[in-house]
């Protein structure tokens, strides 16, 4: 009998098999962007839509990388929006209090229903907005958990969109969500001359 943290694997992996090693970074926008992956994750090259600027982020235990398990297990999705999307840090205040409107749990709503989602907390700072949320709708991506860490952020002009959430069987808490959620974004950078390019489209 697999143990509980091998069934937690196996559902976070998307693809049953990634060829070759998995990634740790991505180029997105064109190469304007670079997403390196928190320690224990990688790249999920065929759930990704890379020439849609949207990656899928699991642990690299998952993907059929023989590496230990990270410690927070979960599932993170990247989306980069296009040019002169970015709005976030002409006023992240306004943000953040549109988000606790009903239009704006439409737009964090899997289905566009304001009524399923329950606003648990609010960040604005930075020019960085994060939000923390129940979810009642039908998950992104099945077997995941109602609940939802995102962070919005401009970046190189561009709106950039992080999303976190734990198993249904497995879910994570505000702690460690957060967290995830954090690091993921620091790990999101503009490229410039001086970046190393060390990103895979793989």
């Amino acid at each position: 009998m697999l143990s509980p943290r091998l069934g937690v694997l196996g559902l976070l992996a998307i693809s049953a098999c990634s060829p070759g090693t998995p990634a740790k970074s991505v180029s997105l926008a064109d190469g304007q962007i670079i997403a390196t992956a928190p320690s224990g994750y990688c790249i999920d090259d065929i759930a990704s839509q890379l020439n849609s600027d949207f990656a899928v982020l699991a642990p690299c235990a998952s993907l059929g990388e023989g590496t230990p398990a990270p410690d927070v297990l979960g599932l993170v999705t990247l989306q980069v929006g296009p040019a002169e999307s970015g709005a976030v840090a002409q006023d992240e205040l306004a943000l953040r209090d549109f988000l606790i409107t009903d239009a704006g749990a439409s737009l964090l709503s899997s289905e566009g229903d304001a009524a399923k989602v329950t606003i648990l907390s609010t960040q604005a700072f930075n020019n960085q907005v994060m939000v923390h949320f129940e979810d009642q709708g039908t998950p992104p991506i099945a077997g995941l958990q109602d609940e939802e860490w995102r962070a919005f952020a401009d970046i190189n002009g561009r709106l950039v969109t992080i999303a976190v959430r734990g198993l249904a069987t497995a879910p994570l808490r505000d702690g460690p969500g957060a967290g995830l959620l954090k690091l993921m974004l620091a790990g999101v950078k503009s490229v410039t001359p001086d970046t190393p390019q060390t990103a895979s489209d793989a």
